[in-house]
């Protein structure tokens, strides 16, 4: 009756509004594809998931998909079962090659038709500068063989700066519905079902372009035992079964499950020992951690050198280590003395945020540097967040290799979740486990308590943050201190920003994602609009990013900003490489933070020689004083109201607007003694911030660590 009566009215209401008819069809027209899509998608994931599981059952009808033939049009019509115009483009003719777009399809088109191109360059989408296809196209033989100028062959060389198949591929690795049934899709047996899920619905999902489909998929088929390396190293529940499949000892078996489990002709080049995926000491070490028979007979093995170059012994000569004739005799080649050092060397797992465009990668990746700089081997993952990553997920495929594990995320809303979205299974038992965390006050929300008992200890980058730790957690709390360094960067000029070059400029530089409220460019708005009119040559540039997912917020600056056009607002994700040009085009560096856990981009000011006016509290303190820096004056304030995930009771600091005014104007007004703070701020973020001495520091409790954990157990740690 309800639903009669629904009916009834609505029909009134399309009758008596005929105007809106042409955008009520357009809607249901859409509405039906969308439903057409999802039932297409179903359908190929059951009919993957009914063919896996018949080859469990060993069914006698359970075949492999045949190949795809990316080479033979009607085979990939049908794998596409799609009309051609959306699985090819119109030819492209050589003068049209004038963006990377056009150079892509002109690229793929000359290999896809031309098989003495291929034979000639058969790692051309998968091999370092296409595996002697760049300097051929860079010579005149190249040139006139595909009809191009010069010119226009450096549209098809720049191809090659960057794996242009990368945002493709990652958009794959961020399908989780299609990695649960497809983990093996571009391998051989998978890439019929992954090139039709691709074109009939990752396309419509995403902002790719047919080019980078075709071009990952090309390059899958160049090179499938590197597919099936990739495979493995993000397929978490392959590497909790088959520990050691990228090593001699465990290579064999795991390619005969791949071929069982996913059809034959998965693993299409098939070697009964595979040598050449990790380097010999990794090798080792990871089959080692995977065996307890090994462990049990060499429990020193990691840790001595004599217990080590028994392990090799015993590997070569005894049966009781299990292992086949292949992997002893690789192992009977080894330079046993040589490899002790590097087997023994200290190794740490790292996971964190390397992809994500924030403050947390910079941090991460300084503290990894600054671990090399004191010897310590890193095996490192990525933590993915979401689309919007830089596409370079795959780059970072350590194993748990190691026995300490730092995961660099935040307590929310990705701790929990870290090995999950780094593609990697958590060993077992598991490592020695730190949490490195931010915060912006000097007590943490109540959660934090319960993802700190997933740790066995948690560092910080400054006592500021400590201190609120220390009173909350039970597990020890340490103040390791990344390093900041400046990462080269090209010089660019104000005028690459559109940003006037001949006014006096301060920067401030911000993530949307941060929370705009702590970050305070409102105040700072104020405070220059204190100090300075409209018509003097003096400007103010607010970078920030993610605009368009706070837009409550961003409307609040842009209004903030209306009328005063010597402020503009940068709202884009620049590279890390832009973003550092952006500082060093500038003048001053202003930061009316309310509270910071760290400070990064005024450190990285004052190690480029930027005077910096700062809030004088919070984490920065710990790098900025009196005498390198501009300190302003603050009052201790309650938050006020809840402004997730800050509570309203939790305290910061409210900047002086005037103080702030005054500082501004009186840089701008002396542009010597601004340069004098400047110099003073470099030379003193220089001795405190480098990543040589942050590497010694982490170097120090790690092996702290690793000695305790020898003589006592981990709980016992101080």
């Amino acid at each position: 009756m309800w639903r009669a009566a629904r009916k009834i009215s609505k029909a009134v209401f399309w009758l008596v509004t005929p105007w809106r008819m042409r955008e009520r069809l357009l809607f249901l027209h859409e509405r039906t594809v969308r439903n057409e899509r999802v039932k297409a998608l179903a359908a190929l994931l059951d009919k993957e998931r009914l063919r896996q599981e018949s080859l469990r059952r060993g069914a006698s009808g359970a075949a492999s998909p045949p190949v795809l033939d990316l080479f033979d049009t009607v085979d990939v019509l049908e794998a596409a079962q799609l009309p051609p115009e959306q699985v090819f483009w119109a030819p492209v003719h050589a003068d049209a090659v004038t963006n990377r777009e056009a150079a892509a399809r002109f690229l793929l088109d000359a290999l896809r038709q031309r098989e003495e191109l291929r034979d000639r360059f058969p790692g051309a989408l998968s091999e370092p500068g296409g595996g002697g296809l760049v300097p051929w196209l860079q010579s005149p033989e190249g040139q006139q063989s595909l009809g191009v100028t010069p010119e226009d062959a450096q549209h098809l060389v720049s191809l090659f700066s960057e794996d242009f198949a990368a945002r493709a591929r990652q958009f794959f690795l961020v399908s989780e519905e299609i990695r649960r049934v497809l983990p093996h899709g571009l391998l051989p047996s998978g890439q019929r079902s992954l090139f039709r899920w691709f074109l009939q619905h990752g396309l419509q999902a995403s902002d790719l372009g047919l080019e980078e489909v075709w071009w990952l998929f090309l390059q899958a088929r160049e090179n499938p035992r590197a597919e099936l390396r990739l495979a493995f190293l993000f397929t978490p529940h392959w590497q909790q079964n088959f520990p050691d499949a990228l090593t001699v000892f465990g290579w064999s078996r795991f390619a005969d499950w791949v071929d069982k489990t996913y059809g034959a002709g998965s693993v299409s080049q098939r070697l009964a020992v595979s040598s050449d995926f990790l380097e010999p000491a990794l090798q080792i070490r990871i089959a080692y951690l995977a065996r307890t028979s090994w462990r049990d007979e060499h429990p020193d093995a990691l840790s001595n050198t004599k217990a080590a170059l028994g392990l090799l012994q015993w590997l070569e000569s005894s049966e009781d280590a299990q292992i086949g004739p292949e992997a002893r005799a690789w192992v009977a080649g080894l330079n046993g003395r040589a490899l002790i050092p590097d087997l023994l060397k200290p190794t740490v797992n790292v996971i964190g945020h390397f992809c994500y465009p924030s403050g947390l990668r910079v941090s991460v990746e300084a503290m990894t540097e600054a671990m090399a700089s004191a010897g310590v081997r890193t095996c490192l993952r990525d933590i993915r967040t979401d689309a919007r990553d830089d596409p370079q997920h795959v780059r970072f495929d350590g194993l748990e290799a190691g026995d300490i594990t730092i995961i660099h995320a935040q307590p929310e809303p990705f701790f929990s979740e870290a090995y999950a979205r780094a593609d990697l299974v958590e060993r077992m038992p598991r490592t020695y486990r730190i949490a490195y965390w931010y915060w912006e006050f000097d007590s943490i929300p109540d959660a934090w308590t319960a993802h700190a008992a997933q740790a066995d200890e948690v560092w910080t980058a400054t006592e500021f943050i400590a201190r609120g730790l220390r009173e909350r957690l039970s597990v020890p709390v340490k103040t390791l201190f990344p390093g900041v360094t400046l990462a080269p960067f090209q010089i660019r000029d104000r005028a690459y920003f559109n940003l006037d070059a001949d006014r006096f400029t301060f920067l401030f530089t911000f993530h949307m994602m941060s929370v705009m409220e702590r970050k305070n460019p409102l105040g700072l708005v104020r405070a220059f609009k204190m100090a300075f009119r409209a018509d003097e040559p003096v400007a103010l540039v607010l970078k920030t990013s993610f605009g368009d997912r706070h837009p409550e917020q961003f409307r609040a600056l842009s209004e903030a900003v209306a009328g005063f056009p010597s402020i503009t607002i940068i709202d884009q994700v620049l590279s890390s490489d832009e973003v550092l040009s952006l500082m060093h085009t500038c003048d001053a560096y202003v930061s009316l933070h309310r509270s910071e856990g760290l400070g990064l981009t005024m450190a990285e000011a004052m190690l480029m020689g930027k005077p910096v006016i700062a809030t004088g509290f919070s984490g920065n303190m710990d790098f900025m004083d009196e005498e390198n820096s501009l300190l302003v004056s603050y009052e201790r304030v309650k938050v006020g109201r809840p402004i997730p995930p800050y509570d309203a009771e939790l305290e910061w600091a409210e900047p002086s607007v005037e103080h702030a005014a005054q500082l501004l104007r009186q840089l701008y007004a002396e542009p010597e003694w601004a340069r004098e703070v400047g110099a003073r701020g470099k030379l003193s973020a220089q001795k405190k911030l480098s990543l040589e001495s942050a590497g010694q520091r982490i170097a120090a409790r790690l092996n702290e660590i690793s000695v305790l954990r020898r003589s006592a157990p981990a709980p016992d740690l101080p």
